[in-house]
Formats: C-alpha cells, structure tokens, sequence
C-alpha cells in the first residue's frame, strides 16, 4: 500500500492542559467537526484513536502533571484525516511496547492494537512522546450522534444494571468504578452494561468492563454487555473480549 501523503489543510490545532476533562471536551469538538465536514463514515475510528492518544498524552506522557501540556493536531485532506498528539513527557519505547499483547482478562494495555486496527498508517517520533495517525476517510462505518456521558444505575436482588446514556469512555470511568465497587461490596453476583445510548467505548471503558468481570468470576458471578451498536461490536470482536464480556448486539 502506498504511504499517504501530507496534507496541507490544518482543519483543528489545540492545546490542552494535562486533565480528562478537557481531552473530553476536545474530543467531542473532533466529532462535532468531522460530523459538519459530512464525514459521519469516519466518526467512529477517527474519534476513538483521537481519545485513545489524547488519554495516552494525559495519562501515561505527562502522568497528569498540571504544569504540562497536550499539542492535538487535525489535518483533513482529500483521501485521509490525520491525527497528530504531542504531549511533554519522557516519551516511551513503543517497539518494545508493541511486543506485548493483553489478554482477555487484563484491564489495560490495548492502546496499540486498536491503532493498529483503525489507523491505516502509525508513526511514532524518536522520542515516543508524539504518535501521527492517518485514517481512511471511506473505509469505516460510523455513527451520527453527539450524546454526553452519564449513566444509572439499578438494583434488582443480586442484579446490577448500569444503563448509559452517552458514552463510556475515560472522563467517566473513575466515578463509575466507584459506584459499582460500592454495589459489589453489598453482595452483587451479576452486572447488566446497557449500552443502547452509547456510541464510543475507549481503552478505558473497555478496561472498566474487563475489570468488573474480573471481580465478579472468582466467585461465580459475571458481566453482561447488551444493546451494542455494530461499531462498538466490532471493536469488542476484534479485542477477543466478546466472550469474556457476554456481549449481545443492538437490535435494529
């Protein structure tokens, strides 16, 4: 396959302070953006990348550190969107991290492979404190919805259902670990993700999901995910965890 070009069209170019909060906000700027350009195709990958490097850059480049940055750019050009996120840390060593591959039970560590998956083209600087994304903007199926993040949670006996009603990605993963720890503690055997409303799952809302099911087995208890929209589905086939999770698609 060819390399694809540069391009020239700098269509979004932002910096960010180290905090989710504002890596979310800039995320949904990408959607709105890329939804408004009439490239709803290319929502899904181009978002999800997009939040699994800003989540990178916040998180593991500059460790969350309040007086460090994130650099986000976003080209659009004829055939390709390219991403690129610089953050201030050390950098890290992508070849050796590229060798080592997650498991189905392991709540972490899936970054690479979902590059690897929804980007035609992945270029690290030297120091690894810059990765450059380019994405094709015909070759996937994405969604037209600008939903925000909340959820509730319901209780039936020894059931658990948490019903979304925007995204599960990593601005919402802490609280909502906190609430379902504090579920499990009371004797919760079985945990419902409803996801009918949900249209993005990053890194780590996958990792929340594989980390709830990892509480839960030991003692004969499991985790559902229902209502799954194609994209998500595939994603999930793609990351082997659609047994692990017992994941059922959306119904048309």
């Amino acid at each position: 396959m060819k390399s694809p070009k540069k391009q020239t069209g700098l269509s979004l170019s932002q910096t960010i302070p180290s905090r989710m909060a504002e890596a979310e906000t800039l995320c949904i700027k990408v959607r709105d953006l890329l939804q408004k350009k009439g490239l709803s195709r290319a929502c899904f990958p181009a978002e999800l990348l997009a939040r699994e490097s800003l989540n990178n850059a916040v998180i593991h480049g500059n460790r969350n550190a309040a007086d460090k940055s994130v650099l986000f750019r976003l080209w659009i050009g004829r055939e390709w969107i390219r991403l690129q996120v610089t953050d201030q840390g050390p950098g890290f060593d992508w070849r050796k991290a590229n060798q080592n591959r997650s498991g189905t039970t392991a709540s972490s560590g899936r970054g690479l492979p979902i590059y690897a998956l929804y980007a035609e083209r992945v270029r690290f600087n030297r120091r690894g404190n810059q990765i450059t994304l380019w994405i094709s903007k015909s070759n996937r199926t994405g969604k037209d919805d600008g939903t925000m993040a909340a959820y509730v949670i319901e209780e039936n006996n020894q059931q658990c259902t948490v019903k979304m009603a925007g995204d599960l990605t990593a601005v919402l993963v802490a609280g909502l670990q906190a609430d379902l720890k504090e579920k499990l503690g009371k004797g919760v055997r079985e945990v419902v993700f409803d996801l009918a409303s949900t249209v993005m799952l990053d890194s780590s809302g996958m990792g929340l999901l594989i980390a709830s099911a990892n509480s839960l087995t030991p003692n004969g208890g499991k985790v559902r995910v229902t209502n799954v929209c194609p994209d998500i589905f595939r994603l999930l086939q793609s990351m082997r965890l659609t047994a692990r999770l017992n994941v059922s698609a959306r119904v048309e």
